[in-house]
């Protein structure tokens, strides 16, 4: 007979023991109670408004239970997750109830109808794991999410009581699952997920009265190992990248400043510094170059609005074209002078209110003037009645006159990185990508996405967050490429506007493209994901493979890329707090960043600046740290590895475009 392997406890939730109150709360400002009363456990569902948000989780009594439960306070998707990405082969108990087979509607979740509450087990992030749950009262199941799919590995139907506590239980060894509640079995074999965290999750009233996470000595080592060595594969990555050296720092207390930022005043060569303090009776706008000296004060913002257009001016300095009273202001930023105030080319009805330019925020060359020409985007509507739904696109030369324009249908022309330049057909003169509309030279729709209506039914808000052109295949096949992110990651061919490749990845905002693969052609995309699937990054290349993706924590704001090495790997920035850090393109934290810097004490509160820019010269980017009036800036505390020949890419909005210092 063979022997019955001991199994030992290492993490359990007792919610008995903690006294009656709200839990989890992303806003609260320590995590004492959590500490002490749960430890090892977190909440990591943060829909938007995660500074502040709470987690509709409390502890009360029970008397189905004769104690202390977790109970859900709304109908609402959380979880209760451990920590450790390396649990395999585990064993996971759970005492939970169901009290309604109802569920709220959620975005995340397409079509879900019912409750579920259960066990999730090798947890890679929101929208990657098993789940073994009770699913409306009617039966128990295990599912395998991957992303939108939830396929059904083994199920069992049973009449469920709302007012009884029911004992979760489940084993995962190797490929291995065994299901289990009372008399009630679900065996499958699946390998999708080989490790991940631990947890609870429920989408609607449930109550959790225990958990328990169990393994025997063996899973024990099997776990460690696993551990060990991914840890010993970073650790081997990490020796390739140089670390942090103080190069110099630089005390601005004096302008009691509440903001820093890096900006290209004078010339594009080297940056110089702007400070913000602002009050409800005091702004001061403070340039400084970076040796500390005064360039220019202002007592007002460079700009009102979102939409701003950085040019060169004739005689050599740099100028900002922002939108203000209903008409242009041209300012200085060598001196933060307005040195013009055009026009508006045509009658204003109401008033302007201008949105972000995207990528058309430096000049383009549409009317075949060798360039110079401005791309705005706004509304001309009552207080009140501003709809971005029905924004115009206008073209103007460098003087400000039409040249044409191109109103919107709902759903408009998207958010922030929705419109931009670009040649996609190479006779010289710009098109302008316009959310999901490509426009030619004369303002006339050449293709509008066959995959808008998709996007747009997908994404929650019906709106495009993100859309960018450029050759990021490295394939003049297939060449130009548009990423589009709503309700997922869509690669577009520039050409016609048909679908490459999507993935159903969840609300993707935002995202940076940059040679963070340099084996592969091309560049790679980095997107971050929102509404209920926070924190999860992907790494999508230009042919629109799917190359990694990675959960560093529940905010998860990439930035970047980051040119650190000088060898042509460029790095993401991820500043929130159990992720803080710069990570590979394979999802790898492969330079530390000190965490006094950011950790979930300070997260929520005054913290430090930190951002990147090549200060010193040698192309590398510097670390700068601003924090209580001082700017300290770090560099690489070992030279690039061919000194001759760094990598120095040019920058053009989010893209990152590769470039050598040889001139290559």
């Amino acid at each position: 007979m063979t022997k019955q392997a001991t199994c030992d406890s290492v993490l359990t939730l007792e919610p008995a023991a903690a006294p009656e109150g709200d839990y989890f709360n992303s806003g609260t400002v320590d995590r004492d109670a959590e500490v002490r009363y749960f430890p090892g456990w977190y909440n990591d569902m943060t829909p938007w408004g995660y500074r502040n948000q709470l987690s509709q989780l409390q502890v009360a009594h029970d008397d189905a239970a004769g104690g202390n439960v977790i109970e859900w306070k709304v109908m609402h998707v959380r979880y209760l997750l451990t920590t450790d990405p390396f649990w395999s082969d585990v064993r996971v108990n759970a005492k939970v109830r169901m009290t309604t087979p109802e569920c709220v509607e959620y975005h995340d979740i397409p079509g879900c109808t019912e409750s579920r509450i259960g066990i999730v087990l090798r947890y890679e992030d929101h929208r990657h794991f098993y789940f073994f749950a009770m699913e409306g009262l009617r039966r128990f199941v295990l599912y395998r999410r991957d992303n939108d799919e939830w396929d059904v590995l083994a199920e069992r139907a049973a009449e469920l009581d709302p007012d009884k506590y029911y004992d979760l239980q489940i084993e995962a060894t190797g490929s291995g699952f065994r299901c289990s509640c009372g008399g009630i079995v679900l065996t499958a074999t699946d390998s999708r997920y080989p490790r991940g965290r631990i947890g609870i999750r429920g989408n609607s009233l449930g109550k959790i009265a225990a958990a328990q996470v169990s393994m025997t000595s063996g899973q024990k080592r099997y776990n460690a190992a696993l551990r060990s060595n991914y840890e010993k594969q970073v650790d081997a990555q990490r020796e390739t990248y140089p670390g942090l050296k103080l190069a110099k720092t630089l005390d601005l207390s004096e302008f009691a400043a509440d903001s820093i930022g890096i900006a290209n005043l004078r010339n594009t060569e080297k940056p110089d510094i702007l400070l913000m303090r602002t009050s409800e009776d005091d702004f001061q706008l403070t340039a400084l170059d970076l040796e500390g000296q005064v360039l220019w004060q202002r007592d007002k913002p460079l700009a009102d609005g979102p939409f701003t257009v950085y040019r060169d001016a004739p005689a050599g300095h740099r100028e900002l074209v922002v939108v203000r009273n209903d008409r242009f202001e041209v300012i200085n930023l060598a001196t933060g002078e307005v040195v013009a105030t055009p026009a508006f080319p045509r009658p204003v009805k109401h008033q302007v209110v201008a949105f972000h330019s995207g990528l058309a925020d430096r000049p383009g060359n549409v009317c075949g003037n060798g360039g110079g020409d401005i791309l705005l985007r706004f509304c001309d509507m009552p207080v009140g009645e501003v709809d971005d739904d029905k924004a115009t696109i206008m073209v103007m030369d460098k003087d400000f006159n039409e040249r044409w324009a191109y109103t919107a249908e709902p759903p408009g022309f998207g958010h922030s990185y929705a419109a931009q330049f670009f040649d996609v057909d190479g006779d010289g003169r710009d098109e302008v990508m316009a959310g999901y509309t490509l426009l030619s030279s004369e303002g006339k729709p050449i293709w509008k996405m066959p995959a808008c209506d998709d996007i747009l039914g997908r994404a929650g808000a019906k709106h495009i967050d993100f859309s960018v052109m450029n050759n990021f295949a490295g394939d003049e096949e297939l060449d130009p490429t548009l990423f589009v992110c709503s309700g997922g990651v869509y690669v577009i061919d520039g050409k016609t506007g048909q679908t490459r490749a999507r993935f159903r990845s969840g609300h993707t905002q935002g995202g940076l493209f940059g040679n963070l693969r340099p084996d592969l052609p091309g560049l790679e995309f980095v997107g971050r994901n929102r509404w209920g699937s926070m924190g999860i990054i992907h790494i999508i290349n230009g042919r629109g493979t799917m190359l990694d993706r990675f959960h560093p924590d529940p905010v998860g704001h990439p930035s970047g890329p980051i040119n650190w090495s000088g060898d042509g790997r460029e790095l993401i920035h991820l500043g929130s707090y159990r992720g803080f850090g710069l990570y590979d393109g394979y999802g790898r934290k492969v330079v530390e960043l000190p965490s006094g810097w950011c950790n979930e004490q300070n997260y929520r509160k005054n913290r430090p600046s930190v951002f990147f820019a090549d200060v010193l010269g040698d192309t590398r980017q510097e670390l700068m740290h601003y924090w209580q009036g001082v700017l300290s800036i770090y560099t690489q505390d070992r030279p690039a590895p061919d000194p001759k020949r760094v990598y120095d890419p040019q920058r053009w909005g989010n893209v990152s475009v590769p470039h050598w210092s040889d001139g290559s």
